[in-house]
């Protein structure tokens, strides 16, 4: 399996509610960098995390613009798109995904989290 194919799942498990799922596919040591938010550390934080962020979240859908992989990296380029407490929420980010022993062992996203603000507010 690439690492394309590990995000891909990922980000399938996360759209259909399967937060176990996600993290199957990840390292116990994980480090979430959510930037501009602080990172969070092992899986069992994350997991924690996206369960809490998860609550009232629905029709979760990515559309990925582009990517670029070698041996140990993914980093793509997309939107995130989900309705949350009855709002639309539509964010442009970029993400780094590395990859120890085919799982994911570090996750970086970039994105503007006053656009997600605003979206909910």
């Amino acid at each position: 399996m690439s690492n394309k194919d590990i995000v891909d799942q990922f980000f399938a498990c996360w759209s259909n509610g399967d937060i176990a799922g996600s993290m199957a596919l990840c390292t116990d040591d994980i480090v979430w960098d959510n930037v501009p938010m602080k990172p969070i550390e092992g899986k069992a934080a994350i997991e924690a995390f996206l369960t809490k962020f998860a609550k009232g979240m629905s029709d979760v859908h990515y559309d990925i613009h582009g990517f670029m992989q070698d041996d140990d990296r993914l980093m793509l380029e997309g939107v995130e798109n989900y309705t949350k407490k009855g709002r639309k929420v539509s964010v442009p980010y970029m993400a780094s995904f590395d990859f120890r022993d085919g799982q994911i062992c570090a996750w970086r996203d970039y994105f503007d989290l006053a656009t997600v603000e605003r979206q909910l507010a």
